[in-house]
C-alpha cells in the first residue's frame, strides 16, 4: 500500500512539473486574473472621502486570534478590507454598500479589564442600539480591542 501512495505522489509531482515546464507563464496569467479584494486607488480615495472623521481606512474593525496568543498570531481586519468586502461606494457624500444601504460605523464598548458595576446595563444598551441601527444601516461594528490580545 505504501508503494502505491509513493507511486501516486511521484506521478502527481511529475505531471505538475511537466505542466509548469510546458507553459510557465500560464500560472502567472491565472493569478493576475483573480478578482481584487481591495478597492483600487481611485475607489479607495473616493471611499475615504466619505468616512466619518473618527474612522480611518487602516483602523481595525475586528481581530481573530489564530494559534497561540501573541501579536504575531492575530489576524486583523481593517476598515479598508471591510469596505472592499461590502463593495462600498461614496454616493452623494454618503458611504453605501453594493445594495445602496448607508454604512454606519459603530465603536463597540465592553473591553474592560475590570468592568464597571453597571456593565450589564452598558452592554444591553449597546445591543439595543445596534439592533435599532441595523434596521436602517449596514453597521460596521468596530472592535474596542484593536490589538486582539486578551485584556487582563
Amino acid at each position: 500500500m505504501y508503494k502505491f501512495f509513493a507511486t501516486a505522489l511521484l506521478a502527481c509531482i511529475t505531471i505538475g512539473a511537466a505542466t509548469a515546464q510546458q507553459n510557465p507563464d500560464q500560472r502567472i496569467q491565472a493569478s493576475a486574473e483573480k478578482p481584487r479584494k481591495m478597492p483600487n486607488k481611485q475607489r479607495e480615495s473616493s471611499v475615504s472621502h466619505c468616512l466619518p472623521p473618527n474612522v480611518k481606512l487602516d483602523d481595525i474593525v475586528s481581530t481573530k486570534v489564530v494559534g497561540y496568543t501573541g501579536p504575531e498570531n492575530v489576524v486583523r481586519t481593517t476598515v479598508e478590507q471591510t469596505l472592499g468586502g461590502l463593495r462600498a461606494i461614496c454616493k452623494n457624500d454618503k458611504l453605501t454598500d453594493a445594495s445602496g444601504k448607508e454604512i454606519y460605523f459603530y465603536h463597540r464598548v465592553g473591553c474592560w479589564g475590570n468592568p464597571p458595576q453597571n456593565y450589564n446595563e452598558i452592554l444591553q444598551k449597546q445591543q439595543d442600539e445596534l439592533a435599532r441601527l441595523k434596521k436602517k444601516y449596514t453597521v460596521v461594528e468596530m472592535t474596542c480591542n484593536p490589538s486582539g490580545m486578551p485584556i487582563r
